[in-house]
């Protein structure tokens, strides 16, 4: 998916029918903060980090939380490697997944239905 395809799907909170991912996008991911770093995914990594309290286990370009609202993965630029990040969308073991172009974000949690989201 390119930059452009990107910003044609991708909606914002007001568009959000999932509680959810409503509350992990507005209190999470897009709150104010100060001190984050620099850099999309150690931004995401460190927001996680710090809304759950808990340390994340780093790979390369993927970070994994396991929290009491489930088990996180964090993907750096998943478009980078299209299959491996549709593969990913697909698995069942994720059942939702959010797109936010450079870093992708899966969440296993049972009581969640399967879903995927294009975020800004």
């Amino acid at each position: 998916m390119n930059r452009l395809q990107y910003f044609l799907h991708a909606k914002t909170q007001f568009n959000l029918h999932s509680p959810f991912v409503y509350r992990l996008y507005t209190e999470v991911l897009f709150s104010r903060a100060k001190g984050a770093p620099h850099g999309r995914f150690a931004e995401v990594v460190w927001r996680l980090e710090r809304h759950y309290n808990i340390a994340s286990e780093h790979l390369d370009d993927t970070a994994v939380f396991d929290t009491s609202d489930g088990r996180f993965l964090v993907v750096d630029r998943p478009h980078r490697d299209e299959q491996r990040w549709q593969s990913i969308i697909a698995d069942p073991q994720w059942q939702v997944t959010i797109d936010l172009f450079s870093v992708g974000l899966a969440v296993e949690n049972p009581r969640l239905h399967k879903q995927h989201f294009i975020l800004r």
